[in-house]
């Protein structure tokens, strides 16, 4: 579950967490589209790309401590973002429209986790109902 701290807005209840290179590199190439309320985790990471995509993404990039420090809405398919985004320790990505729909923006605080206190350095394995590991 991925929840917006300041509100307690839930974002997404369907989070996939992607940890090693393959699933990392893989992502969502393939799948037609996420659900609203879906999403795919990346750790660690800090670029992603939208080859093979056959949908836009929404892209959030967190710090170390869940800060959003970059969104990327509507990422467009078959696009790149060759720079890293400084600071970012992971991404997450979102049905496109979602930042939107929630006023996700750079300097919020967000919460991953079955119980929504996990951060990615305190949870390695991060098995809980609801994320699911890759």
């Amino acid at each position: 579950m991925v929840v917006r701290a300041a509100n307690g807005a839930v974002i997404a209840d369907r989070v996939t967490v992607a940890r090693s290179f393959v699933p990392r590199f893989m992502g969502l190439m393939g799948r037609a589209k996420l659900d609203p309320r879906e999403g795919l985790w990346l750790i660690p990471c800090n670029s992603v790309h939208m080859f093979f995509m056959r949908s836009r993404l929404d892209i959030v990039y967190l710090d170390r401590q869940m800060r959003v420090v970059r969104c990327d809405p509507e990422m467009p398919k078959w696009t790149v973002k060759l720079l890293p985004v400084r600071h970012a320790h992971s991404a997450l990505e979102l049905a496109p429209g979602t930042l939107g729909r929630h006023g996700v923006r750079p300097g919020d605080a967000l919460k991953i986790g079955a119980d929504t206190e996990t951060a990615p350095e305190a949870a390695p394995s991060l098995v809980v109902p609801g994320v699911t590991g890759v």
